[in-house]
């Protein structure tokens, strides 16, 4: 059928997928972070990944919903992805 939106089983299915391989990508570059700034002593690579994996990680990992009750400040995802691209972007450039 032409038009016909999903059904909700297959919404919730996507929508589950999407909140797992957005907290795996927040938990791959939160350890990479970490690595950077334990072992290597890369502050200016580390620092950058790890908050964009705070910023992008779902809530059980992530910060925004401590951010939104304790400084009662709602960043859009809109923000939170252009944040965590520019932390992307100055970590990429301090890359060895």
């Amino acid at each position: 059928m032409k038009g016909s939106s999903p059904s909700p089983q297959q919404y919730t299915l996507v929508y589950k997928i999407g909140i797992f391989f957005t907290a795996a990508f927040g938990l791959y570059l939160g350890i990479h972070g970490l690595y950077l700034i334990i072992v290597d002593r890369n502050f200016v690579a580390g620092i950058p990944l790890f908050i964009a994996a705070l910023l992008i990680a779902p809530p059980p990992i992530g910060i925004y919903g401590m951010v939104k009750d304790k400084f009662n400040v709602e960043l859009s995802m809109a923000l939170r992805m252009i944040i965590a691209t520019l932390m992307l972007f100055i970590a990429w450039l301090n890359l060895p």
